[in-house]
């Protein structure tokens, strides 16, 4: 029995470098390839050796199983071609040539998965699952609205660039006196399994005073929210629940720096139901304002009116469809 060859193309309106990269940068790869950005299921680690003869290693957890995508670089030149076996471990291994061709206003990618014949029943699968991604880097190539956005029925998702460098925002979400200034203060664990304690005191957020809103008005005096850090590669990648318990949410933010910014990518999942969803959406959307405010070194405007008019720009986008 024969091989099958499932052919995949697309076409990216980004120069070919941009999208050959993409393929070797682990923080890329957690983006378009793997992730809860990009799937139901949780990152635990993105390893590659991107050379000849280099090994990668992707492993997410995807409902309550462990998968490991390994595979070894067989071709790499950048960045028109790269070559690569692909597989589960513990299965028998397929091999995936990649072609990227420049073309007017950008690049097209030919993607030829070649898989062994007793998966042939996959083949439609499989190319599925590639379109669906080159779709997902396609997004992920362009530039960011800093909106928050749902990218599945509970799991939403936010881009921002922000000012740099990377270590300057690294301490915004880890160090507790910064973090204060724009989120929550509180103690953190900075260590798989550490305990995280964020100590919400909305009003202090900016100089600024308004009264807080009826709806929100048992936070006043402020709340606590603890939770467990899930995911740790610092100045990179920052994951914990979003509350105690099994059935708490879980937050992830990611820093790709980008020259002299630094792109902050936010994904908040496990969320319960829709309302969850438009409660953090405006939420997260608001702290993340006061976020880029601080890091350019300006007053941010009181947390409730800033918050107000968010709120109501996403009531309107969930009536609009």
């Amino acid at each position: 029995m024969t091989d099958t060859t499932v052919t995949v193309t697309h076409r990216f309106d980004v120069p070919a470098d941009r999208v050959f990269d993409a393929w070797l940068d682990p923080a890329w790869i957690g983006r378009w390839m793997f992730g809860p950005g990009v799937r139901d299921e949780r990152i635990c680690h993105l390893t590659l050796d991107p050379r000849v003869g280099g090994r990668f290693s992707f492993e997410v957890e995807r409902q309550g199983q462990v998968l490991d995508h390994v595979g070894e670089y067989l071709e790499i030149v950048r960045p028109g071609r790269l070559v690569f076996t692909w597989g589960v471990a513990g299965t028998a291994s397929s091999r995936v040539t990649v072609t990227v061709a420049d073309s007017p206003g950008g690049c097209e990618l030919t993607l030829l998965h070649e898989i062994p014949a007793e998966w042939a029943d996959f083949a439609q699968r499989t190319r599925a699952g590639w379109d669906f991604m080159l779709s997902t880097l396609d997004r992920e190539l362009h530039p960011v609205d800093g909106h928050v956005h749902p990218v599945s029925a509970s799991t939403v998702r936010m881009e921002r660039l922000l000012p740099g460098p990377a270590e300057r925002v690294w301490e915004f979400l880890t160090d507790p006196d910064k973090r204060a200034l724009w989120l929550a203060g509180g103690p953190m664990e900075l260590r798989l399994g550490g305990a995280v304690e964020l100590h919400f005191r909305h009003a202090d957020l900016s100089p600024v005073k308004v009264p807080t809103p009826e709806a929100y008005r048992a936070m006043e005096a402020g709340h606590v929210l603890r939770g467990t850090v899930t995911q740790i590669d610092p100045l990179h990648r920052l994951g914990f629940t979003w509350g105690p318990g099994p059935a708490a949410s879980e937050v992830m933010f990611e820093l790709v720096p980008q020259g002299n910014l630094v792109r902050l990518v936010l994904t908040h999942t496990r969320l319960a139901d829709s309302a969850e969803l438009r409660s953090v959406s405006g939420g997260w959307h608001t702290h993340a304002d006061i976020l880029e405010d601080r890091l350019r070194g300006q007053v941010p405007e009181a947390f409730w009116t800033r918050h107000a008019v968010i709120e109501a720009m996403y009531r309107q986008r969930e009536r609009n469809g």
